[in-house]
């Protein structure tokens, strides 16, 4: 038997009949602090090995109630007391492991999914005059609507990513349909780079966050939170402002070609 510890979730007993193998499995997420990880179950006893009480995994197993079951966790534990597993206070020693990880897909394969995903298309905007920045996304959606949060991820390759990630409050500008030269310029993709992308089409919105005023709507962020993950750094928003914008259709990303939303009938 072992008892699975992971991330979020309540402590459970697996393989409650096994009695000859006893064990806690952690999530690979909380093998960083195992101390942490095992606390609510057992003590920690070295880095591998930690101490769990008989009435711990009784109060786990769904076959506690049992005769059968009882009889045989005791000889568990009268096992593991002939060989030293068990100390003074009667706990038994478990070693301590890791769920395995499967291996991820390969990068083409996922690719290939991503592009088969519909997603709107967006430009993140920061900073005041000549220190403006900006970045296309694809990668936006809500978090929570109360309070109201959103999140963006950033390729940390563009050079727009510490200008964004380093700002107080930024605007996230949902392009229209027919903006699909705003998409290709804020991505790089016509010569034009930093402040120079910006004209007379922005505004200065709340908090002093650059606002597209073509936008199909857009929304004004306050930094809350940000997290590095592989090659996009994850920013989380609180949401101060949003601002109507114009049109019906929204720019859509979906395989690789921008076109236009269509509208629900």
């Amino acid at each position: 038997m072992r008892i699975v510890l992971a991330a979020g979730a309540v402590p459970r007993l697996e393989g409650a009949s096994d009695f000859k193998h006893f064990s806690l499995m952690l999530d690979p997420a909380l093998d960083a602090d195992r101390q942490a990880a095992v606390a609510s179950v057992a003590e920690l006893d070295d880095a591998d090995h930690a101490w769990v009480r008989p009435d711990t995994v009784r109060a786990m197993s769904p076959l506690g109630d049992r005769a059968e079951w009882e009889e045989g966790f005791a000889a568990m534990v009268s096992f593991a007391a002939k060989h030293g597993w068990v100390d003074a206070e009667g706990r038994i020693r478990a070693h301590i492991e890791v769920a395995g990880t499967p291996p991820a897909v390969g990068a083409d394969a996922f690719r290939h999914a991503m592009r088969r995903f519909a997603s709107g298309v967006c430009v993140v905007a920061a900073g005041e005059g000549d220190a403006r920045c900006g970045m296309t996304v694809s990668a936006f959606t809500s978090v929570s609507a109360d309070p109201p949060m959103v999140l963006v991820c950033l390729n940390r390759g563009s050079s727009a990513h510490a200008c964004l990630t380093g700002a107080s409050t930024y605007s996230i500008n949902i392009l229209g349909a027919t903006q699909k030269d705003v998409a290709l310029l804020f991505a790089g993709q016509k010569g034009a780079h930093g402040a120079d992308r910006f004209d007379e089409e922005w505004r200065e919105g709340i908090e002093n966050a650059p606002i597209l005023t073509t936008a199909h709507h857009s929304v004004v962020c306050a930094r809350h939170a940000q997290y590095e993950v592989a090659s996009h750094t994850v920013l989380i928003g609180r949401v101060i402002e949003t601002i109507v914008g114009q049109g019906d259709a929204a720019l859509v990303n979906y395989e690789g070609v921008l076109g236009p939303s269509v509208r629900a009938a």
